[in-house]
């Protein structure tokens, strides 16, 4: 299955559990609880991010590009695919308040349509296979019974499976295509 594909699935999971649960889902335009505090996303988010950045108008693509190098520098930004587990937490620990590069004022994605895959899921529970590992947004599923938690959980079969080679950030990711694309 392609990554394409994969994140074609992924919406339609959450449009699907979004037309079921609505009542357990406070997900909407606007609503940016999820996109503070830096996480891994995978090399294949790269070029994703890439074609949403290259479809950008010039200005806006270059304040997202300031904007996540200032991330990159102020946050002392290691190289996570050479960082310990204890370096890597101790990471995100220190920029869970960072706001992502891609939002603007109204707290809204301006790569929306070319989000990684973990920002597609993010609002949901999550489960590997038949077991339940729990729920990630604390404005989601808080009167949710335990049966709708499960149909609502995202498997975790179809997240990129991340190796300590294939390890980027946001706004790492969003350098490292400006600085290929000749746009830093």
């Amino acid at each position: 299955m392609s990554y394409k594909n994969i994140l074609q699935r992924a919406d339609r999971f959450f449009q699907s559990v979004m037309a079921d649960q609505s009542q357990n889902l406070q997900c909407g335009r606007g609503c940016s609880l999820c996109c503070y505090g830096l996480f891994e996303i995978g090399a294949a988010d790269i070029p994703l991010i890439a074609e949403g950045l290259a479809k950008l108008h010039p200005k806006r693509r270059q304040m997202i590009v300031r904007k996540a190098a200032e991330i990159m520098a102020a946050s002392q930004h290691p190289a996570l695919r050479d960082s310990s587990p204890g370096e890597k937490q101790n990471f995100f620990d220190r920029t869970a308040s960072t706001p992502c590069p891609n939002l603007n004022d109204a707290g809204e994605c301006m790569i929306y349509e070319h989000r990684p895959l973990v920002c597609r899921t993010f609002g949901l529970p999550l489960r590997d296979r038949d077991r339940y590992l729990g729920d990630v947004c604390e404005l989601n599923f808080n009167a949710a019974t335990d049966e709708e938690r499960m149909q609502a959980a995202w498997y975790l079969q179809w997240e990129d499976a991340l190796g300590p080679e294939d390890q980027y950030t946001i706004p790492e990711a969003i350098v490292i295509v400006a600085r290929t694309r000749g746009w830093l």
